[in-house]
Protein backbone atom coordinates (compact mmCIF):
# COMPACT_ATOMS: atom_id res chain seq x y z
CA UNK A 1 0.00 0.00 0.00
CA UNK A 2 1.73 3.08 -1.09
CA UNK A 3 1.89 6.93 -0.82
CA UNK A 4 0.95 9.11 -3.57
CA UNK A 5 2.87 10.48 -6.38
CA UNK A 6 2.99 12.76 -8.95
CA UNK A 7 0.47 11.29 -11.34
CA UNK A 8 1.45 10.58 -15.30
CA UNK A 9 -1.59 10.31 -17.56
CA UNK A 10 -1.33 8.63 -21.31
CA UNK A 11 -3.34 8.85 -24.13
CA UNK A 12 -2.72 7.00 -27.19
CA UNK A 13 -3.66 8.77 -30.62
CA UNK A 14 -3.16 6.89 -34.24
CA UNK A 15 -0.46 9.50 -35.90
CA UNK A 16 -1.23 11.89 -38.41
CA UNK A 17 0.70 14.47 -40.47
CA UNK A 18 -0.45 17.76 -40.57
CA UNK A 19 0.86 21.47 -41.12
CA UNK A 20 0.02 24.52 -39.23
CA UNK A 21 0.55 27.70 -40.15
CA UNK A 22 2.93 30.34 -38.27
CA UNK A 23 1.47 32.84 -35.86
CA UNK A 24 -2.23 30.85 -35.82
CA UNK A 25 -4.27 31.46 -32.83
CA UNK A 26 -6.91 28.77 -32.24
CA UNK A 27 -9.80 29.30 -29.94
CA UNK A 28 -11.19 25.88 -29.10
CA UNK A 29 -14.77 25.51 -26.77
CA UNK A 30 -14.23 22.64 -23.84
CA UNK A 31 -18.14 21.76 -24.53
CA UNK A 32 -18.99 25.38 -25.29
CA UNK A 33 -17.25 26.24 -21.74
CA UNK A 34 -13.90 27.84 -21.60
CA UNK A 35 -12.12 28.59 -24.88
CA UNK A 36 -8.77 27.21 -24.69
CA UNK A 37 -6.16 29.42 -26.87
CA UNK A 38 -3.49 27.30 -28.69
CA UNK A 39 -0.91 29.11 -29.96
CA UNK A 40 1.68 28.08 -32.77
CA UNK A 41 5.16 30.12 -32.97
CA UNK A 42 6.14 28.02 -36.39
CA UNK A 43 4.99 25.11 -38.37
CA UNK A 44 4.71 21.85 -36.03
CA UNK A 45 6.17 23.79 -32.92
CA UNK A 46 3.56 24.23 -30.19
CA UNK A 47 4.31 26.50 -27.74
CA UNK A 48 1.49 26.64 -24.88
CA UNK A 49 -1.99 26.02 -24.64
CA UNK A 50 -3.82 28.10 -22.10
CA UNK A 51 -6.64 26.60 -20.51
CA UNK A 52 -9.30 27.62 -17.56
CA UNK A 53 -6.83 27.87 -14.39
CA UNK A 54 -3.52 26.82 -15.74
CA UNK A 55 -0.80 26.75 -19.41
CA UNK A 56 -0.01 23.79 -20.60
CA UNK A 57 3.51 23.74 -22.00
CA UNK A 58 4.04 21.20 -25.65
CA UNK A 59 6.96 19.72 -26.10
CA UNK A 60 7.37 18.10 -29.78
CA UNK A 61 9.58 15.18 -30.19
CA UNK A 62 10.55 13.18 -32.83
CA UNK A 63 10.96 10.08 -30.67
CA UNK A 64 7.52 10.23 -29.26
CA UNK A 65 4.72 8.15 -30.81
CA UNK A 66 2.10 8.62 -28.13
CA UNK A 67 0.91 11.71 -26.45
CA UNK A 68 1.23 12.32 -22.72
CA UNK A 69 0.05 14.81 -19.81
CA UNK A 70 2.03 15.15 -17.30
CA UNK A 71 1.23 17.11 -13.99
CA UNK A 72 4.85 17.42 -11.69
CA UNK A 73 5.85 20.16 -9.20
CA UNK A 74 2.45 22.38 -10.35
CA UNK A 75 3.09 22.60 -13.75
CA UNK A 76 1.25 20.60 -16.67
CA UNK A 77 3.73 19.48 -20.15
CA UNK A 78 2.38 17.71 -23.11
CA UNK A 79 4.65 15.45 -24.95
CA UNK A 80 3.91 14.56 -28.05
CA UNK A 81 4.81 13.66 -31.52
CA UNK A 82 6.09 16.48 -33.89
CA UNK A 83 3.67 15.22 -36.36
CA UNK A 84 0.75 14.94 -34.02
CA UNK A 85 -2.87 17.12 -35.03
CA UNK A 86 -2.65 20.28 -33.05
CA UNK A 87 -6.43 20.02 -32.90
CA UNK A 88 -6.03 16.92 -31.39
CA UNK A 89 -3.92 18.01 -28.43
CA UNK A 90 -5.93 21.17 -27.73
CA UNK A 91 -9.04 18.57 -27.47
CA UNK A 92 -7.04 15.96 -25.39
CA UNK A 93 -6.03 18.50 -22.98
CA UNK A 94 -9.95 19.95 -23.08
CA UNK A 95 -10.90 16.31 -22.54
CA UNK A 96 -8.29 16.33 -19.57
CA UNK A 97 -8.98 19.58 -18.16
CA UNK A 98 -10.99 18.63 -14.74
CA UNK A 99 -8.34 15.72 -14.17
CA UNK A 100 -5.30 18.40 -15.07
CA UNK A 101 -7.08 20.84 -12.32
CA UNK A 102 -7.51 18.08 -9.99
CA UNK A 103 -3.66 17.32 -9.93
CA UNK A 104 -2.78 20.72 -9.78
CA UNK A 105 -4.74 21.26 -6.43
CA UNK A 106 -3.77 18.18 -4.73
CA UNK A 107 -0.01 18.94 -5.88
CA UNK A 108 -0.24 23.18 -5.12
CA UNK A 109 -1.68 21.89 -1.88
CA UNK A 110 1.81 19.46 -1.15
CA UNK A 111 4.01 22.21 -2.41
CA UNK A 112 2.12 24.60 0.05
CA UNK A 113 3.25 22.46 2.91
CA UNK A 114 5.78 24.16 5.26
CA UNK A 115 8.56 21.97 7.19
CA UNK A 116 8.01 21.92 10.38
CA UNK A 117 9.70 24.35 13.08
CA UNK A 118 9.83 22.34 16.73
CA UNK A 119 9.34 26.06 18.08
CA UNK A 120 7.03 26.82 20.63
CA UNK A 121 3.55 27.30 19.22
CA UNK A 122 4.34 24.69 15.78
CA UNK A 123 1.36 22.52 15.47
CA UNK A 124 1.35 18.65 15.01
CA UNK A 125 -1.04 16.22 14.40
CA UNK A 126 -2.26 13.63 16.09
CA UNK A 127 -5.28 11.12 15.37
CA UNK A 128 -6.38 13.70 12.40
CA UNK A 129 -6.49 16.59 15.34
CA UNK A 130 -3.03 19.67 15.76
CA UNK A 131 -2.02 20.50 19.01
CA UNK A 132 0.34 22.75 19.82
CA UNK A 133 3.67 22.82 20.94
CA UNK A 134 4.65 24.12 24.50
CA UNK A 135 8.40 24.25 25.53
CA UNK A 136 9.41 24.31 29.64
CA UNK A 137 12.44 23.60 31.36
CA UNK A 138 13.05 21.07 33.48
CA UNK A 139 16.23 18.85 34.82
CA UNK A 140 15.73 16.58 32.17
CA UNK A 141 14.82 16.51 28.56
CA UNK A 142 10.92 14.80 28.05
CA UNK A 143 7.55 15.00 26.45
CA UNK A 144 4.29 14.58 27.16
CA UNK A 145 0.82 14.76 25.97
CA UNK A 146 -1.82 16.76 28.04
CA UNK A 147 -4.49 19.48 28.51
CA UNK A 148 -4.87 19.07 24.46
CA UNK A 149 -1.40 20.05 23.87
CA UNK A 150 2.48 18.56 23.48
CA UNK A 151 4.62 20.15 26.21
CA UNK A 152 8.36 19.07 25.81
CA UNK A 153 10.85 20.05 28.80
CA UNK A 154 14.34 20.77 28.04
CA UNK A 155 17.30 21.72 30.41
CA UNK A 156 18.10 25.30 28.75
CA UNK A 157 14.97 26.92 26.85
CA UNK A 158 17.20 29.45 25.36
CA UNK A 159 19.24 27.22 23.50
CA UNK A 160 18.64 25.45 20.25
CA UNK A 161 16.67 22.77 20.85
CA UNK A 162 14.77 21.93 17.86
CA UNK A 163 16.61 18.64 16.89
CA UNK A 164 16.42 17.14 20.41
CA UNK A 165 12.36 18.18 20.91
CA UNK A 166 12.11 16.58 16.66
CA UNK A 167 13.69 13.37 18.08
CA UNK A 168 11.33 13.26 21.32
CA UNK A 169 8.42 13.76 19.15
CA UNK A 170 9.04 10.73 16.96
CA UNK A 171 9.06 8.78 19.50
CA UNK A 172 6.69 9.76 21.51
CA UNK A 173 4.63 9.30 18.33
CA UNK A 174 6.23 5.46 17.92
CA UNK A 175 4.90 4.86 21.36
CA UNK A 176 1.34 5.71 20.73
CA UNK A 177 1.57 3.77 17.18
CA UNK A 178 2.95 0.47 18.87
CA UNK A 179 0.06 0.32 21.37
CA UNK A 180 -3.37 1.75 18.90
CA UNK A 181 -2.02 0.24 16.01
CA UNK A 182 -1.55 -3.65 17.71
CA UNK A 183 -5.31 -2.66 19.61
CA UNK A 184 -6.77 -1.60 16.38
CA UNK A 185 -4.98 -4.80 14.84
CA UNK A 186 -6.54 -7.34 17.26
CA UNK A 187 -9.72 -5.82 17.28
CA UNK A 188 -10.21 -6.34 13.78
CA UNK A 189 -8.77 -9.48 13.34
CA UNK A 190 -10.68 -11.30 15.75
CA UNK A 191 -13.98 -9.31 13.33
CA UNK A 192 -12.42 -10.51 10.51
CA UNK A 193 -11.42 -14.11 11.50
CA UNK A 194 -7.63 -13.63 10.33
CA UNK A 195 -4.56 -13.66 12.72
CA UNK A 196 -1.15 -11.75 11.51
CA UNK A 197 1.66 -14.01 12.54
CA UNK A 198 4.01 -10.71 13.57
CA UNK A 199 3.37 -7.36 13.86
CA UNK A 200 5.74 -4.84 12.84
CA UNK A 201 5.76 -0.79 13.49
CA UNK A 202 8.54 1.20 11.44
CA UNK A 203 9.17 3.81 9.10
CA UNK A 204 8.28 3.09 5.42
CA UNK A 205 9.29 6.03 2.70
CA UNK A 206 6.89 5.20 0.04
CA UNK A 207 4.09 3.28 1.61
CA UNK A 208 1.51 3.29 4.35
CA UNK A 209 1.70 -0.48 5.55
CA UNK A 210 2.22 -4.22 3.90
CA UNK A 211 1.65 -7.85 5.01
CA UNK A 212 3.85 -10.90 3.63
CA UNK A 213 2.87 -13.97 2.44
CA UNK A 214 3.56 -15.32 5.70
CA UNK A 215 1.13 -12.87 7.71
CA UNK A 216 3.16 -10.78 8.77
CA UNK A 217 2.12 -7.30 8.98
CA UNK A 218 4.10 -3.81 9.16
CA UNK A 219 2.80 -0.36 9.90
CA UNK A 220 4.04 3.00 9.16
CA UNK A 221 4.01 4.88 12.26
CA UNK A 222 3.39 8.02 10.36
CA UNK A 223 -0.34 6.80 10.06
CA UNK A 224 -1.06 7.93 14.06
CA UNK A 225 -0.88 11.52 12.83
CA UNK A 226 -3.97 10.65 10.35
CA UNK A 227 -7.99 10.91 11.64
CA UNK A 228 -8.63 7.10 13.56
CA UNK A 229 -11.25 6.38 10.87
CA UNK A 230 -7.63 5.80 8.23
CA UNK A 231 -5.94 4.72 10.39
CA UNK A 232 -9.12 1.78 10.61
CA UNK A 233 -8.43 1.47 7.16
CA UNK A 234 -4.90 0.74 6.89
CA UNK A 235 -5.41 -2.13 9.47
CA UNK A 236 -8.81 -3.44 7.50
CA UNK A 237 -6.53 -3.65 4.07
CA UNK A 238 -3.54 -5.39 5.51
CA UNK A 239 -5.65 -7.60 7.09
CA UNK A 240 -7.44 -8.45 4.33
CA UNK A 241 -4.10 -9.30 2.82
CA UNK A 242 -3.89 -12.31 4.93
CA UNK A 243 -6.94 -13.71 2.69
CA UNK A 244 -6.24 -12.13 -0.65
CA UNK A 245 -2.92 -11.59 -1.88
CA UNK A 246 -3.12 -8.88 -4.33
CA UNK A 247 -5.78 -6.52 -4.82
CA UNK A 248 -7.88 -8.39 -6.81
CA UNK A 249 -11.95 -7.35 -6.72
CA UNK A 250 -12.25 -10.25 -4.44
CA UNK A 251 -9.86 -8.34 -1.90
CA UNK A 252 -11.65 -4.39 -2.39
CA UNK A 253 -15.29 -6.57 -1.73
CA UNK A 254 -13.76 -7.82 0.89
CA UNK A 255 -12.48 -4.34 2.61
CA UNK A 256 -15.92 -2.93 1.45
CA UNK A 257 -17.21 -5.37 3.92
CA UNK A 258 -15.44 -4.25 6.93
CA UNK A 259 -14.77 -1.07 6.11
CA UNK A 260 -17.79 0.49 3.86
CA UNK A 261 -15.99 3.75 3.44
CA UNK A 262 -12.40 2.60 2.05
CA UNK A 263 -12.42 4.38 -1.31
CA UNK A 264 -12.65 7.93 0.34
CA UNK A 265 -10.07 6.74 2.74
CA UNK A 266 -7.68 5.99 -0.16
CA UNK A 267 -8.40 9.49 -1.78
CA UNK A 268 -8.11 10.95 1.80
CA UNK A 269 -4.50 9.39 2.05
CA UNK A 270 -3.19 10.11 -1.76
CA UNK A 271 -4.87 13.82 -0.70
CA UNK A 272 -2.71 14.57 2.48
CA UNK A 273 0.30 12.29 2.65
CA UNK A 274 2.19 15.21 2.58
CA UNK A 275 0.39 16.20 6.28
CA UNK A 276 1.33 13.35 7.61
CA UNK A 277 5.65 14.46 8.26
CA UNK A 278 7.48 15.56 10.81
Amino acid sequence: MGEAKNTHDVCHKPLKSCWIPQALILPIKDNGKTPILISFLNQKTIDTIEADGFVAEIIRTNRKKTVSIKVAEGKVSVVAPKTFPAKEISALVAKKQRWIKQKLAIQNNVLKVQPKQFIAGESFSYLGNNYRLKIESGPYPDLKFQQEQFIATVRNISANNAPAIKQMLIKWYQQQAETILRERTKSYSEVIGVTPSKITIKLFKVRWGSCSIRREIQYNWKIIMAPKHIIDYLVVHELCHIQHHNHSPLFWKTVAKYHPEYKECKVWLKNNASLLEI
